[in-house]
């Protein structure tokens, strides 16, 4: 039995990371499982456990969401179990993995993010490693400034051979290159492995209709079966009705956000590649509206923000966008056939496929 534990450099996609080794590895005849050794219980989604039920629905796992984040604690009772109470925290951590991982080849764990940063997740991950004998990989979010690698050098060390290497992610089409010859560079010089450099894709940053009518306090008014739609671009409705599907039609996959009274723009949008459309101000569309976008199962949020207000919504839509999407996961595993380094991982592990 081996245990992956996988942690981050701030927010960088380790539950998409975690999402997809697991499925690779059952789709190579793994009994691959899941646990998330700590959660702590100030995070927004701890009341929820969303990240583990995702990952729990995308495995088809059979343990209960609890079982697979079994201890939660506040970041001074984690600091408390770390330094002052150790013994009696591994202890309980061992028995919590124990469980999860009966009739299992491999667990890959989901651990605390801003491992630079945080001397509280830093010193976790050296815990968990240790107390339950797991490899480790350090996923990093791209910049424009350059990563420092020194940081991560100096944590490689502390983990010596647990340390598997790291995955780069978010990184722009045009950096690819450069990052390949530089970065990439600097890390296998200090002798850590780059096991993937992943571009950005746009929709894995984008939301759900879903999220954005729930940050937004909005109404879904029809084609609910359009909720789970990904958008990817955000539009505003012109002033003037003047060209108004040449002006759609610059951007796919998009929200449109439209003032409730401008019936043609909403109309306009509709003739385009539109994933749904927001109305502002609390005014409610026309019959002909609604009824060309249940046609076209396009699902219409009414808002009663006006325009500024929305758009200021979205942006923190955007902000907190999730992973826990299946869609969002099949792309995601497509960038890491091409771009992460399964042999190695295999490898590094023992794991015969």
């Amino acid at each position: 039995m081996v245990a992956l534990y996988i942690t981050s450099v701030g927010t960088a996609g380790k539950t998409a990371l975690c999402a997809g080794i697991g499925s690779k590895l059952i789709e190579e005849g793994i009994k691959a499982g899941f646990f998330m050794p700590i959660q702590l219980s100030e995070t927004s989604n701890a009341d929820g456990y969303k990240d583990a039920d995702f990952i729990k629905e995308a495995l088809k796992l059979t343990e209960s969401t609890e079982q697979l984040c079994h201890i939660r604690l506040s970041r001074q009772e984690l600091w408390q179990g770390l330094t002052d109470e150790v013994a009696d925290f591994i202890q309980r951590l061992k028995q919590a993995y124990r469980k999860i991982s009966r009739g299992k080849d491999a667990i890959v764990m989901e651990g605390l993010s801003n491992l630079d940063a945080d001397k509280v997740s830093t010193l976790a991950c050296y815990t968990v490693a240790d107390a339950l004998d797991a490899k480790v990989i350090i996923m990093l979010r791209y910049f424009s400034s350059v990563l420092d690698s020194s940081k991560i050098v100096q944590i490689g060390k502390k983990l010596e051979q647990r340390l598997l290497g790291v995955v780069i992610n978010f990184v722009p089409e045009s950096k690819m290159d450069a990052v390949r010859q530089d970065l990439a560079d600097s890390f296998q010089n200090a002798g850590i492995k780059v096991l993937g450099i992943l571009p950005e894709v746009r929709s894995l940053l984008g939301v759900t209709v879903e999220e954005l009518a729930e940050i937004l306090g909005g109404e879904i008014l029809c084609s609910p079966e359009g909720a789970g739609e990904i958008v990817e671009n955000i539009m505003l409705g012109a002033m003037t009705p003047d060209s108004g599907m040449d002006y759609f039609s610059r951007k796919a996959k998009k929200a449109a956000v439209i003032r409730g009274e401008r019936a043609d723009m909403q109309l306009a949008a509709l003739q385009t590649s539109t994933k749904c459309l927001i109305l502002t101000n609390n005014v409610k569309p026309l019959s002909t509206v609604i009824s060309q976008a249940e046609e076209k199962h396009v699902p219409i949020v009414a808002v009663k923000q006006d325009i500024c207000a929305t758009i200021a919504g979205i942006e923190e839509a955007l902000a907190k966008a999730s992973f826990r999407n299946l869609e969002k996961l099949q792309k995601f595993e497509d960038l890491l056939e091409r771009y992460f380094d399964f042999k190695a991982l295999y490898s590094e592990l023992g794991l015969k496929v």
